[in-house]
């Protein structure tokens, strides 16, 4: 039989061993998954067919870093003019006139700012009537007025063509840069020819410097493949060009587009910093943004400082001076916003305009001027906010990234081979890594490991952004880390349990119940037969007077009120977490400390016995009313040394105890009837669990066939009861005493007292009916009060 167990479990094992092998299989199929749709996503950038979703929540995870962070430091040299709703009131509804532009440029000129960036552009000649009114006059009196009338119309109309005064400011301040529009073949078709014809003559003299290829490449044709293989892409793939006034793109220092493309979910995460554009019979040229040409302006970089290299794949990378910037394939870059909505300083146009502001103020300054007036409409969504965001305070971010674009976590977000090459390791990491640990870990550890593993990689991803400006993907790994461990510890919980249900059903029949729990967990340990040396707390309970009960009952009627008290007072043993030993007859032996090691084995024992009388007069309430017989118990506990372990044949064994400790037990639970008590305990069960029960001290015995004194205790109860026993202990102390001093009146006349108030304390009349014996046969001169049992 015991061959047939050991192959059974042997059995076990090796399906455990199968099982690991699936695990592992499991890991590494959903690693390879993550793997996949990671390069995917990686080679097709956002036109990831099917796969968008990842990309966006990914993007979303961005967001949260942005928010989690807050604001950061910026350059205060980049401040915003901005037109808002105060201007609009007090200079006109928008367009507002141009003039007001020309002495907020002349403003600013005065102030000493360093360079004027416009987030806007003028396309079209101003309306004005008095001009229109003037050209008129000037074109009727052709030929009929004389020359002076002539002159002094013109000179009218020069002061009221605010093209004319603002293109005048322009030129005057040197420093202005204007921004533009570059379309798609759509949009294309709406603009005036004429308009961007004139326009492109001047700017064809401000394309970006230097285009050099990487590699025997077309820079038209890689940028060509490039922007026609996502629509989001569809403005860069430029068709024509939303233009500024050709008198005041002659007038300005220099030019820049003011184009941006959101991501799938329409927020704006990134901004492109080149456009490759051909106008005409011109030759296809490579032009700057706003915010890159407003670098190189603001920090004075010479032409030959500035070079845009170009790979088979795309656009490697920026040189603007000593800028060094790293761009997507595609020339867009993802912008470090240095904080919410305003976390660059912002000045009304109209306070610039009639100067009520600090001398000084725009000294040096690089000022952005732009739309800041929600009815304008130049609203964005960004990690930081939901269509409320500013465009123009995006340049700013954009001009500040590039500025401090040497310093960690200052420039743009990075997401190229060095942050792809650590999203590999974490996904491998996670994938096979974990996913072994998952295999051979158990459910509630691997439970307990997860969600720290997380905590860490979140960490890790945070503090890569913050710090450094690294865009670590957050999504794909930390899936992948869930994923194995949820197909993994599904798998376990759904198949290894299965298992274990086979085990349990195949050893039941073998060993006891909490053996097979031990088993699952520790095979080895548990299978093997023998015991080990260990101080438990063992209990022994007994139904007093059963043999009489038993003979007034019917065998049917003898089997339902035992099952229901044994049942009843297993529960109670379970509960307590005591170990069933087994059941002789009516009594039941349990004990506490092994299989399940338990510091306070004694202190459950004793809570045991407490329930077990509680309920026990539940019971006998409810057996009365049905006119059934009631019970009495009594229960013996000892706390000692015990042998414990599996014991018995090669056919049958089970967990249990045995020793003197044990036999003492059961001696405590045989003399309750000794004494009319329902509990009595050992000295060594008294000292350990006397700061939580009440006891009292009965006698010092020794129970047949030893020589050793036992003091044995009265288990009363829980210590929040004391109150309700001082006055007997200490009455039963004083007549036990009286006893042993062999003053037989006095003990018989104290434990008489002692039963007239408390009529059901049975040591009390042990100990009168035992003075009387031993005043009529006194003992030996040499007695020690020590009360030898005659039974067992």
């Amino acid at each position: 039989m015991k061959r047939k167990i050991q192959q059974l479990l042997a059995k076990f094992l090796s399906r455990s061993k199968g099982i690991k092998r699936v695990d592992l299989g499991l890991a590494i199929f959903v690693t390879f998954v993550a793997l996949a749709i990671y390069i995917y996503t990686q080679i097709s950038g956002r036109n990831a067919a099917g796969l968008r979703f990842i990309e966006n929540v990914e993007a979303r995870s961005l967001d949260a870093r942005f928010n989690l962070r807050g604001a950061r430091s910026h350059d205060e040299n980049i401040v915003i003019v901005g037109l808002e709703e105060t201007t609009l009131q007090k200079v006109g509804a928008f367009p507002i006139p141009r003039n007001a532009y020309a002495k907020m440029v002349d403003q600013l000129r005065r102030d000493g700012a360093r360079l004027l960036v416009f987030d806007v552009n003028f396309p079209l000649p101003e309306k004005n009537s008095a001009v229109d009114a003037l050209k008129k006059l000037e074109r009727s009196i052709e030929g009929q007025a004389n020359a002076a009338v002539v002159q002094k119309i013109r000179e009218i109309e020069a002061t009221s063509d605010n093209d004319k005064i603002l293109a005048k400011s322009l030129k005057d301040a040197g420093n202005v840069i204007l921004g533009h529009l570059f379309l798609d073949a759509e949009r294309a078709k709406s603009v005036d020819a004429a308009g961007a014809q004139e326009y492109f003559a001047t700017l064809s003299a401000h394309p970006f410097p230097q285009v050099i290829s990487i590699g025997a490449v077309s820079p038209a044709q890689v940028w060509k493949q490039i922007t026609a293989e996502a629509n989001e892409y569809s403005d860069l793939n430029a068709s024509g060009i939303y233009a500024n006034l050709d008198i005041l793109a002659a007038s300005a220092r220099s030019f820049g587009f003011f184009n941006e493309t959101p991501d799938s979910d329409g927020t704006f995460r990134r901004t492109p910093l080149l456009v490759s554009y051909k106008y005409g019979n011109y030759d296809e040229q490579f032009y700057p943004s706003l915010d890159l040409e407003a670098v190189r302006q603001y920090q004075n970089i010479q032409w030959e400082n500035i070079v845009a290299y170009i790979a088979e794949n795309g656009i490697d990378h920026i040189e603007l001076g000593s800028h060094n910037l790293r761009t997507s394939r595609d020339g867009t870059v993802l912008v470090n916003y240095a904080g919410p909505y305003r976390t660059y300083k912002h000045y009304p146009m109209v306070d610039v305009v009639d100067g009520r502001f600090a001398p000084g103020t725009f000294k040096n300054k690089l000022v952005v001027f732009g739309a800041t007036a929600v009815a304008v409409g130049d609203t964005r969504t960004t990690p930081f906010h939901d269509a409320d965001y500013m465009g123009v305070e995006i340049h700013a971010n954009v001009i500040d990234n590039i500025l401090h674009s040497a310093e960690p976590g200052r420039g743009f977000i990075t997401r190229g081979y060095k942050e792809e090459a650590i999203d590999l390791l974490f996904i491998l990491t996670f994938g096979l890594g974990l996913g072994y640990w998952f295999s051979r870990t158990k459910p509630l550890t691997a439970t307990l490991g997860l969600f720290p593993a997380l905590c860490i990689f979140a960490a890790i991803v945070y503090l890569a952004f913050s710090h450094y400006g690294m865009w670590l993907s957050f999504i794909l790994p930390a899936g992948t880390l869930v994923a194995n461990y949820a197909s993994i510890t599904s798998f376990r919980m759904i198949f290894e349990e299965r298992e274990k249900r086979k085990v349990r059903k195949t050893f039941e029949r073998y060993v006891s119940p909490g053996v097979i729990a031990l088993m699952e967990k520790n095979p080895k340990k548990y299978f093997k037969t023998g015991g080990e040396s260990q101080e438990l707390t063992v209990m022994f309970s007994d139904i007093r007077s059963f043999t009489t009960i038993s003979e007034g009952l019917t065998p049917d009627e003898l089997v339902r009120l035992l099952n229901e008290y044994l049942g009843e007072m297993t529960d109670i043993l379970f509960k307590r977490w005591g170990t069933l030993d087994k059941y002789i007859g009516d009594a039941i032996m349990g004990f506490w400390g092994s299989p399940f090691p338990q510091n306070d084995h004694a202190l459950r024992a004793c809570a045991c016995a407490l329930d077990m009388r509680t309920r026990l007069q539940q019971l006998n309430m409810k057996w009365d009313a049905e006119g059934r017989k009631q019970l009495a118990i009594g229960v013996g506990i000892n706390t000692g040394e015990v042998n414990v372990g599996n014991m018995g044949s090669s056919k049958r064994f089970s967990w249990t105890v045995m020793g003197d400790n044990v036999n003492l037990a059961s001696r405590l639970e045989g003399i309750t009837k000794e004494y009319h008590v329902q509990c009595v305990v050992s000295e060594a069960t008294y000292r350990a669990a006397k700061e939580q029960y009440v006891f009292r001290e009965i006698d010092r015995i020794k129970v047949k066939g030893k020589t050793v004194p036992v003091t044995i205790y009265e288990l009363l109860d829980w210590t929040r009861n004391e109150s309700f026993y001082t006055e007997r202990i200490v009455r039963f102390s004083e007549a036990l005493t009286a006893y042993r001093r062999q003053e037989w009146h006095e003990a018989i006349d104290l434990f008489s007292k002692i039963k007239a108030k408390f009529s059901d304390d049975g040591p009390a009349e042990t100990f009168i009916q035992r003075s009387q014996e031993l005043m009529d046969v006194p003992p030996e001169p040499d007695w020690d009060g020590v009360y030898a049992m005659k039974t067992k």
